[in-house]
């Protein structure tokens, strides 16, 4: 070594714990002596090394490391994040635009926000019965399944590689649907079909 480099970590770490060679530790010891910024650096490691060998912290029980360890082995998918998501535009509720007659439509778009995923609904009631189409809008991610289910029935779709889905018909009334992707569970617990 010479004094124009600085000393290692390591180095510096091998002479305050005496593992270093003799002719390691008389070199450390020279470029130390004219080295300001190496001499405060084997003083802040020596001070951390002391602190390190003074914890009189307890370690953990063995079981509960364990247990700890067990809760996400690893390789284990990610827990599933769940969101409700929010309603930011129903047709029904949609100012009528200028000009247009005010007639009364069997279909309706809700759109809903859920963090960076949007869910754009479209419900078509006829006789008596709606059907719930609609798309999943999220970037990077396809696949995934749509369940609806309520008091008077249930039902669900697959999406397709665009996450656009159909659910079969179903009896006017209170449902709650869920989407289900990879990674996260997206919820609309109180969706109203009827006229």
């Amino acid at each position: 070594m010479n004094t124009s480099s600085h000393i290692s970590l390591e180095t510096l770490a091998d002479v305050i714990e005496n593992r270093a060679t003799s002719a390691t530790l008389e070199t450390v010891r020279t470029h130390v002596a004219t080295c300001s910024a190496c001499g405060d650096t084997q003083r802040r490691l020596e001070r951390l090394i002391l602190m390190m060998r003074s914890d009189a912290v307890a370690d953990a029980p063995r079981d509960l490391v364990m247990s700890a360890i067990n809760v996400f082995p690893p390789g284990a998918p990610r827990p599933l994040q769940r969101i409700v998501a929010t309603l930011i535009f129903d047709s029904r509720k949609a100012m009528p635009v200028f000009g247009m007659r005010s007639v009364r439509s069997s279909s309706r778009q809700l759109l809903y926000s859920a963090q960076q995923t949007d869910l754009d609904l479209h419900i078509t009631i006829h006789n008596d019965e709606c059907i719930v189409a609609g798309q999943i809008i999220r970037e990077g991610d396809a696949g995934g399944l749509v369940e609806i289910s309520g008091p008077t029935g249930s039902a669900e779709a697959s999406l397709n590689e665009l996450c656009e889905f159909t659910l079969p018909a179903l009896p006017l009334g209170y449902y709650s649907l869920k989407v289900r992707m990879s990674d996260v569970e997206i919820e609309i617990p109180e969706l109203e079909l009827k006229d």
